[in-house]
């Protein structure tokens, strides 16, 4: 029987001593990728990172189709000691960590400051130009802080020296109330902030 059907399939089972010295044979005698994937009845990716492992640790990175040649280079020299080259474990990748994310502007903002920075703007809509004021209502909206500016502007109400009017009190609520999207609707006919 030639060689490279000698015995079952060996694919998925561990690796023995004799395996891989058949390799490292195979290999100083001049066969090729093939012909050792063939012999050794192992996938080819098997096969490859067995061999790739026999290389030294500088030159395990090579390129698939040069581990071969690279092995047999090194096998060349009567004192290469495959064996313990295999033991050898690489250092551990350095750990990257992605940089955080900045962001700036409005979408910046943590939540307390934009809540505060929104009711400000409310209180008196031409403090702000109407882009900054449609960035504010956006970023509430998006982040779901609605409530939060509405609840801000009904405590800022109710910390005022002179009482309010009721209908005050409701025309700012519905303008809050409107603004970040919560719908309050008392006075329709009170046109929304913007």
């Amino acid at each position: 029987m030639p060689e490279e059907l000698e015995g079952p399939d060996r694919t998925g089972r561990p690796w023995t001593d004799e395996e891989t010295a058949r390799i490292v044979r195979w290999v100083r005698d001049g066969a090729d990728e093939h012909t050792v994937i063939a012999r050794s009845r192992r996938s080819g990716p098997s096969v490859v990172s067995r061999m790739r492992r026999m290389l030294p640790l500088e030159h395990r990175s090579c390129p698939t189709d040069m581990v071969v040649a690279a092995l047999r280079g090194h096998l060349r020299d009567p004192d290469y000691d495959w064996r313990a080259t295999m033991l050898l474990t690489p250092p551990p990748r350095p750990i990257i960590r992605s940089p955080d994310i900045v962001r700036t502007g409005v979408a910046g903002l943590t939540d307390a400051d934009l809540v505060g920075i929104a009711h400000s703007v409310l209180l008196d809509d031409r403090a702000a130009t109407a882009d900054l004021r449609e960035r504010l209502v956006g970023e509430v909206r998006e982040r779901g802080l609605g409530r939060d500016v509405v609840t801000s502007h009904e405590s800022y109400l109710a910390t005022l020296r002179e009482p309010v009017g009721i209908r005050d009190l409701d025309e700012w609520v519905h303008r809050w109330s409107d603004a970040v999207g919560l719908g309050v609707s008392r006075f329709p006919d009170y046109p929304p902030w913007g």
